[in-house]
């Protein structure tokens, strides 16, 4: 598909109930394929942020960013450079190296260091905190239809103030098989991993201290241990989907596309996700993607979550 390789411009749209709070975001995309090997993505955001339940967060900040990727695509793999500039409640400045290396025709290895990336490990880091990251990845394509992915990963915890909350360990283990690589494709996978953290002590400081007041309730003295970071938990699960690909890749028909899993967190016990949405082209050259999807007990939130996208681009 020529498409895939042609410049474009688009947004991005999502709501999402997280559990306590709610985040409206929109984005602002442009694709520019400088060369065969060489492409630019830019990307100008807005979130804006609501508290639905002020005993776990109050007066979240909206946030504003920039947003620029670097694709470079060498004979046996690809390297990425991430830089942003993102104004919530403090600014910060995420940078990230990602490198994609074929090792041969069915093993890869992937790896990425970054400083100051967004963290989602709870409502309070997601608003105010940022994290330091390295990752290997292993992924081995044992057969056409089968494919198992290795990936370990350690993060250290800071707010966006500078304070260090903690740091975590974490491994995980994929396997994917696909029935069926035509459209309508089908295909399930397995899933399992494991999570450690170590927290700091944080109980001789105040809100005030870490300059989180403004995010609580006016009577909260003391934070709960596991207020930045959760105990330590591992999480499984199964997931069948359907022509997931067709949310992000160019599709001239409308197709839908499905996913739905059943999963298991070792404190939360059992959860699911599901994702339901349709994608298609409405004048030839463009892509539009609309999905809605609730998941329970996730590896990233304790309680219901639910989310709306609309995606659109013009190739041109």
């Amino acid at each position: 598909n020529l498409l895939a390789f042609s410049d474009h411009a688009g947004t991005r749209v999502t709501a999402a109930q997280l559990g306590g709070m709610d985040e409206q975001r929109a984005d602002a995309v442009l694709h520019l394929a400088l060369s065969p090997r060489l492409a630019l993505d830019l990307n100008f955001g807005s979130i804006r942020r609501q508290a639905t339940t002020p005993v776990v967060i109050r007066t979240p900040p909206s946030e504003k960013l920039l947003e620029a990727r670097l694709h470079w695509r060498h004979l046996d793999g690809e390297t990425v450079l991430y830089a942003a500039s993102r104004q919530g409640f403090l600014q910060t400045t995420p940078l990230q190296l990602s490198h994609e290396q074929r090792l041969d025709n069915r093993l890869s290895l992937q790896t990425d260091i970054g400083v100051h990336l967004p963290s989602e490990e709870s409502l309070a880091l997601r608003v105010a905190g940022m994290k330091s990251r390295a990752s290997a990845s292993l992924r081995y394509q044992a057969t056409r239809q089968d494919q198992f992915s290795l990936t370990h990963w350690g993060e250290r915890y800071q707010l966006q103030a500078g304070t260090e909350v903690g740091s975590g360990r974490h491994s995980a283990l994929q396997y994917t098989h696909t029935y069926r690589q035509d459209a309508p494709s089908l295909e399930w996978s397995a899933f399992w991993s494991t999570h450690a953290y170590r927290r700091k002590d944080l109980s001789g400081l105040q809100p005030i201290d870490l300059g989180l007041q403004q995010f609580l309730p006016a009577d909260t003295n003391e934070l709960g241990r596991d207020y930045f970071l959760p105990d330590d938990f591992s999480f499984y699960g199964i997931e069948l989907s359907t022509n997931t690909r067709y949310a992000q890749d160019y599709t001239r028909a409308l197709r839908p596309f499905a996913s739905i899993s059943r999963t298991w967190h070792s404190r939360l016990g059992p959860g699911y996700a599901v994702r339901l949405g349709m994608a298609g082209s409405l004048w030839g050259a463009d892509h539009l993607s609309l999905s809605w999807g609730q998941s329970k007990s996730g590896v990233q939130t304790q309680g219901t979550t639910r989310d709306l996208q609309l995606t659109y681009r013009l190739h041109f």
